[in-house]
């Protein structure tokens, strides 16, 4: 999942919120300089990650773009996903999206000062672009699609792509990722309520 669905399945909780969007920039030195609550947050993110990738409707979801976007479409499926959860936010959140996405705001700009350098640099682009309202036009996440491609492109040059390059697929069969992502998302939040259930407090 990407960010809006980690922000989301914190439900509130700073530490869940701003783990979940750090954990992708904290490496495994970085751990112990995190405080308990945001080291939560980081292991939160990453079961939810397993989850997901194991999971077979988002294994469906990948197949779908498989062709054109190859060992990619994992990544591309993550992105798109918040594009649907974001344009139907409403079916699982009372809050607007604007208000959820300020309210994230705040408490990112509280808690990012102790993150890795990095994840702050990230954060501090993340609001300033407003990337979780942007996530609900296609637009956004075209944009989205090419921010991540020229990271990746200086992370493993001799494999990069243009993961923009996977639009006209995913619009070509929105319908049927949106019917995907809406058939997963209950099993995802059912599963993130169990493991905050079984959590130490």
């Amino acid at each position: 999942m990407n960010f809006l669905a980690h922000l989301h399945l914190a439900d509130g909780d700073a530490g869940d919120m701003t783990g979940g969007v750090a954990a992708d920039f904290v490496r495994y030195p970085d751990l112990h300089r995190l405080t308990p609550d945001v080291l939560r947050g980081v292991m939160l993110h990453r079961h939810i990650d397993g989850f997901t990738d194991r999971h077979p409707v988002t294994l469906r979801s990948i197949s779908r773009v498989a062709r054109t976007m190859g060992w990619f479409g994992g990544i591309v499926i993550d992105i798109y996903y918040d594009h649907i959860l974001a344009r139907d936010w409403l079916r699982y959140s009372a809050e607007p999206l604007a208000a959820f996405a300020a309210r994230s705001y705040r408490v990112l700009e509280d808690g990012h000062g102790q993150l890795p350098e990095d994840a702050r640099d990230f954060i501090r682009k993340f609001i300033d672009q407003d990337r979780l309202n942007r996530y609900a036009s296609r637009d956004g996440i075209e944009d989205t699609l090419a921010r991540v491609s020229k990271v990746i492109a200086k992370r493993i040059p001799n494999r990069a792509i243009p993961l923009t390059d996977a639009m006209p697929r995913l619009i070509e069969c929105d319908a049927e990722l949106a019917a995907d992502f809406h058939a997963f998302y209950p099993e995802l939040i059912a599963f993130v309520i169990q493991h905050k259930s079984e959590r130490p407090v």
